[in-house]
């Protein structure tokens, strides 16, 4: 997966924020990896995938605000790259893995820990990649990813 055209997108979209003046660096940084976590939660939430006790909505999975979500996270972890300059990593190889679901996202909360800990271009694809599988395991494809992702109305989800 090419990622110099995600990071020259998201950039577009970033400049346009407005980011609080009160904040220093360390507090901006703090907030973005919070907010991915967050991000991640919210997507675990709406595929249902960490729930253990029989429930008759888990059926109710919508997979459109499913891939919206999974863009939220895709787009946050771009601002990431962007805001510690791991736009250096030009391509990704990725392949499905055999993990459930909840073990994935148990994953990527692991990942963003060992890139607030010890930050790395390595961290940070590792993040990446563990992301992307994520994709393919809810059944989105690359081609069904970069789509949406450079969709004009796509850009106005809020980081």
């Amino acid at each position: 997966m090419e990622l110099d055209n995600f990071f020259i997108q998201q950039d577009k979209f970033n400049k346009e924020l407005v980011i609080d003046s009160n904040l220093n660096n360390y507090k901006v940084t703090t907030r973005m990896y919070l907010a991915l976590q967050v991000k991640i939660s919210e997507l675990a939430d709406e595929t249902k995938c960490f729930i253990y006790w029989n429930d008759s909505n888990k059926s109710r999975v919508s997979k459109q605000l499913v891939l919206e979500k999974y863009i939220d996270c895709l787009k946050q972890i771009l601002t990431i790259g962007l805001n510690k300059n791991y736009t250096c990593l030009k391509k990704l190889i990725v392949k499905p893995n055999d993990y459930c679901l909840s073990d994935q996202f148990l994953t990527l909360l692991i990942d963003v820990n060992d890139l607030i800990i010890s930050p790395s271009i390595d961290h940070y694809k590792t993040l990446f990649e563990d992301f992307i599988s994520l994709g393919i395991s809810l059944g989105f494809s690359i081609n069904q990813i970069e789509e949406i992702f450079f969709k004009n109305d796509c850009c106005k989800i809020a980081l």
